[in-house]
């Protein structure tokens, strides 16, 4: 017996994010969840599998998107075509979603329910309890048939198990639950980081989305071929996806101009780059304010940068600035310029100005603290207290 197995295809999932930041990358992260779909035919007519299971959130909304929907329906047709059939469970994010609203799907797609929770295929059974309502507290895992004996039993579940980061808690179910239950295979969907368990025979299996959606789905973009023979259950992962999101760093030690930004940018985003899959990269920038300089131009030096690499989108530029320590020479040489800046009439006119301003804005029984005879005392006090900083920050001889 050899199957796929998939889960949180989130076909019609809006893009606008991505949309709002860059046209070009909306629109091919729009088109990437269709064209996996079409992959995920694709390999299972290579693989020529027994079966492809759909783990929950096929769609991401009650109400499919016409085109999406359309999509389904013709590749659903070519497993037809291929003699495989799909078995689906509903998710969360699809739970109300009338999949006949438009006409039946394809005659090879089964939809597990409560009051159908078991499609037998072969020598393999089928076991499934899809989403009824868009949230599920408690697990689902009791409704589920007892195994059947002398058959491969197989189960689809949409749970957050245990919990995860980033999700909330639908339909949870321990791990050692699972195992217990009897199964050969658990086909589970929801979580979008691919996890693999392993336990006394049973093979219990979270594929990850095939195909992320914003910079927080970094992981998954594949599904899962499965054997199940008497060697005993084995599985691995069939790449699917079209488009990755990645977060890369970029050190900008050192730099002191634009060109020099500009090597950065290229040699990070050149190091990421290649392959089938296309790159929408957030570039996380370390350096000193200096070194980044200002960060519009960084963006659109970085935009610029990725129009010469091969199948890149910039996601977006993220600074994370940086302070290094001054020697002593250095932090007095700029204590002494600020002193002497201070003394000079341009900066005391700008700072009378602006305690002007600040005046007015203080209750008439304080305002003597910024009093213009005050002003050598307060600029004096400003100096050092910035000389002190400076100081504080030396490094050690």
């Amino acid at each position: 017996m050899k199957f796929l197995h998939v889960a949180d295809l989130h076909l019609d999932s809006p893009l606008r994010t991505q949309a709002a930041r860059d046209s070009a990358m909306g629109d091919s992260l729009r088109g990437a969840s269709r064209q996996v779909l079409t992959r995920l035919v694709d390999a299972a007519v290579a693989e020529d599998v027994d079966a492809v299971l759909f783990a929950g959130d096929t769609f991401d909304r009650d109400v499919a998107d016409v085109a999406s929907r359309a999509a389904l329906a013709t590749e659903l047709s070519r497993l037809a075509r291929a003699g495989i059939p799909a078995v689906l469970i509903q998710g969360n994010h699809d739970a109300l979603l009338d999949l006949d609203r438009y006409g039946p799907v394809s005659e090879a797609l089964t939809v597990l329910t409560p009051d159908a929770p078991t499609f037998r295929l072969g020598e393999a059974s089928f076991h499934g309890i899809g989403f009824t309502t868009p949230h599920i507290a408690e697990s689902l895992l009791p409704r589920y048939s007892r195994p059947e004996p002398g058959r491969w039993n197989i189960g689809l579940m949409h749970t957050s198990l245990d919990g995860a980061a980033g999700h909330d808690l639908y339909a949870p179910c321990a791990l050692a639950d699972l195992v217990g239950h009897g199964y050969d295979y658990w086909a589970l969907g929801h979580i979008h980081k691919r996890s693999v368990h392993e336990a006394d025979g049973t093979l219990v299996v979270m594929p990850g989305i095939p195909q992320g959606r914003s910079i927080r789905e970094t992981e998954g973009g594949s599904a899962t071929l499965v054997e199940i023979d008497l060697q005993g259950v084995r599985a691995r992962e069939i790449p699917l996806e079209l488009l990755r999101f990645a977060r890369v760093p970029v050190d900008f030690s050192g730099v002191v101009d634009q060109a020099g930004r500009d090597a950065r940018l290229r040699a990070a985003l050149e190091a990421v780059a290649g392959g089938d899959v296309m790159i929408a990269a957030r570039l996380e920038a370390a350096g000193t304010p200096v070194e980044l300089g200002d960060p519009q131009m960084l963006e659109a030096q970085a935009r610029e940068a990725a129009e010469a690499v091969s199948r890149l989108f910039v996601d977006r530029v993220r600074l994370r600035p940086t302070t290094r320590p001054l020697d002593a020479d250095a932090a007095e040489d700029l204590a002494t310029l600020m002193r002497d800046d201070a003394a000079t009439p341009g900066f005391r006119d700008e700072v009378l100005a602006q305690i002007a301003e600040l005046r007015a804005a203080l209750p008439v029984e304080i305002r003597d603290v910024l009093a213009d005879e005050r002003l050598d005392d307060l600029i004096e006090a400003g100096v050092e207290t910035m000389a002190l900083r400076l100081g504080m920050g030396r490094s050690e001889p």
